[in-house]
């Protein structure tokens, strides 16, 4: 078996570029068993518990608009090559992502983390929708056969905040400072939106080592 632990924000569209080429080298090893872990880092922690505009954000965070438009334009292009139609425009607000990752810690227990992943990266990217607020995250975990109330419940639950902070905190105790960050058989880090093939050698080395 190869084991991935994958360090992604819901809100990083390289993330999203990413998986999407990770699942497209391990569809070509069906022959191979995968483990996967989709582990939280926010790309902003300081973020408000709103989010903040999304105009405002990029400004803030490339300079100004046009340096940020040339590289959503390149992200977008990247996107498009894997099958992503990324709707920047439509993104309104910049969130503060930390439930969603709560949401996608309740999924892994469930077995379902890689297919609410899918969902939230499709809800931000593709619609638009705030994966801060708590209606849009219920609306996904009902998607995905999680019980209404207890999805209430576990959101309002403070005891499941700590661990899954201390998670992140750990990770960049280990030196993780971007996303996506993949990390193979606990031994080999893989920084960025490797390319399939890429990922692709590295699981054809370690079957090889396998067997």
């Amino acid at each position: 078996m190869i084991e991935l632990d994958i360090f992604s924000d819901t809100v990083c569209p390289w993330c999203y570029i990413g998986k999407k080429r990770l699942e497209k080298a391990i569809n070509n090893h069906k022959n191979q068993e995968f483990k996967q872990t989709w582990r939280p880092f926010q790309l902003n922690p300081g973020m408000p518990p709103d989010g903040m505009d999304r105009q405002e954000y990029l400004i803030s965070k490339f300079g100004s608009a046009d340096a940020a438009k040339t590289i959503y334009e390149n992200i977008y292009d990247e996107g498009l090559l894997e099958g992503i139609n990324f709707n920047f425009d439509s993104i309104i607000t910049t969130p503060n992502s930390f439930n969603s990752h709560r949401l996608l810690a309740l999924a892994y227990k469930q077995g379902i983390q890689e297919n609410v992943l899918n969902s939230l990266f499709e809800s931000y990217f593709l619609n638009g929708e705030d994966l801060g607020d708590p209606n849009i995250l219920l609306e996904i975990a009902i998607k995905h056969q999680i019980d209404a109330e207890d999805f209430k419940t576990y959101l309002s639950d403070q005891e499941n905040i700590e661990p899954l902070a201390n998670e992140e905190i750990q990770a960049r105790k280990m030196g993780i400072n971007s996303v996506p960050t993949f990390i193979v058989n606990k031994q080999i880090v893989i920084n960025g939106a490797q390319t399939s093939e890429n990922f692709e050698l590295i699981f054809q080395k370690l079957t090889n080592n396998i067997h």
